[in-house]
């Protein structure tokens, strides 16, 4: 799911934007580019379970006994992106970065026709586009090994699905089961 968000986001981002395409954003590391172009850079940085969503899916199947429901939870995720962007001046990182910024605050939520195919089925998701503290996005980029630099910080909350199967049936016939007799005894 989480290429899916980064997908959603780069289309949305490639549209809305002074850049022409999504081969303008990049996926990587956010270090230092050696070819300044203009370009966004869309890096996932962190990802958090969101407790206070779960969604019970069932499938029902057709066994002994005749119907039964197997519950598939689906399990929500904060994935967060670090936005950055290259070009040869700082005013033109600024002005994709205000694009950028602009662009999101009208994307709250991202209806199921903006989404990739694989995140379509769950409704709407909610992005949260925020500035957080100073200090922390001095320890993140500290901790990328980059120097500190003008960034938005998109979370994205994203299902996951779980995957079920029935409960397995007992694969033995009880009958079959031998009791081996205890021949080792203790010498008295």
């Amino acid at each position: 799911m989480i290429p899916a968000v980064a997908q959603t986001l780069a289309e949305i981002l490639a549209g809305g934007t002074s850049l022409i395409s999504t081969e303008q954003i990049d996926f990587k590391h956010p270090g230092m580019q050696q070819d300044i172009k203009p370009a966004l850079n869309l890096y996932c940085y962190d990802i958090r379970e969101h407790n206070q969503v779960l969604h019970l899916g069932s499938q029902y199947t057709q066994d002994n006994p005749p119907l039964t429901a197997v519950h598939c939870p689906t399990l929500w995720f904060d994935v967060s992106f670090l936005i950055s962007a290259w070009d040869c001046t700082a005013l033109g990182e600024y002005r994709l970065l205000s694009e950028a910024l602009t662009l999101l605050l009208h994307h709250r939520s991202l209806p199921e026709t903006l989404l990739a195919p694989t995140l379509r089925g769950y409704g709407s998701l909610s992005l949260t586009v925020s500035s957080i503290g100073l200090i922390d996005a001095a320890i993140l980029w500290k901790a990328l090994g980059v120097p500190l630099r003008p960034a938005l910080y998109v979370t994205v909350k994203t299902p996951f699905y779980l995957s079920c199967t029935p409960p397995s049936p007992w694969v033995g016939d009880f009958q079959e089961i031998q009791l081996i007799p205890n021949t080792l005894r203790r010498s008295q």
